[in-house]
């Protein structure tokens, strides 16, 4: 089959058009080889983000502590004491399941003899005689408004209670997941600000970012009591308990690797 001039013209043309490209594409690799990113050292930046509320939920122990001459009246008397407490903070609005009772113990009291002091230990020789029995129970309360937690002591308190701890002001799983949501967020964009800043100043420019790291630090909330000292107080007047739960930051701390070319 016979060629025609044109036909010869044209498969020429593309034969040359092909070389062309090929020696042109290895030109520029050679001059321009291909960044390897793998072997790159990451451009990594940190950023930080915060969150401030106030804690919805406060956490408050007591103890209920009676000796008597019995066990059997030390126990009448402490569960009395304890059921009094638990039905005047039910008063309050506080749910039975957010109250709970820990440490229940029982023990006797000793004497050496007719001048000692009761000590809590078994006795060590037949000179020691049980003189009375202690029952005591811890109660710990959990306040779902915080706002009662100033009522709660102070009904604690008329009630007789002992040892009373607190309050421990903590955020709830839905607050504080909040809080971390926010603070994360601010924490990224505030890495992606600082990464484009240096970038745009070092004369780089960012790829992908390819690795984040993060740690949250809930914060520790330090209540803060306020007592009325504007007067004098007359014995036996009680002077209403004032404790200012303040506010708790949660922080977010992020750290950004990026790809850079």
């Amino acid at each position: 089959m016979q060629l025609t001039p044109q036909v010869k013209s044209s498969l020429l043309t593309a034969v040359f058009t092909a070389i062309l490209v090929f020696l042109i594409t290895l030109l520029y690799n050679h001059l321009y080889p291909p960044i390897d990113t793998s072997k790159q050292t990451p451009f990594t930046v940190e950023g930080t983000g915060t969150a401030t509320a106030k804690p919805d939920l406060a956490q408050v122990s007591l103890t209920i502590t009676k000796t008597a001459p019995t066990l059997q009246d030390a126990q009448n008397q402490a569960n009395t004491a304890s059921n009094t407490v638990v039905a005047d903070i039910k008063k309050l609005g506080i749910s039975s399941t957010d109250i709970k009772t820990n440490n229940y113990n029982s023990y006797p009291n000793y004497n050496n003899n007719s001048n000692a002091q009761p000590v809590f230990l078994p006795p060590n020789t037949n000179n020691q005689t049980i003189t009375s029995y202690t029952v005591s129970q811890q109660i710990d309360i959990q306040i779902k408004d915080a706002q009662k937690v100033n009522t709660v002591i102070d009904t604690a308190t008329k009630d007789n209670a002992e040892n009373i701890s607190g309050p421990n002001y903590v955020f709830s799983d839905s607050l504080q997941k909040s809080l971390e949501d926010q603070a994360r967020t601010q924490a990224i964009n505030n890495a992606k600000q600082k990464a484009q800043s240096i970038a745009k100043a070092a004369g780089i420019n960012l790829g992908k970012i390819t690795n984040i790291q993060e740690n949250n630090t809930p914060g520790i909330i330090r209540p803060v009591m306020m007592m009325n000292k504007a007067a004098p107080v007359a014995s036996g007047t009680s002077v209403p308990t004032n404790i200012n739960p303040g506010e708790n930051t949660v922080t977010d701390d992020v750290t950004l690797s990026y790809q850079t070319y």
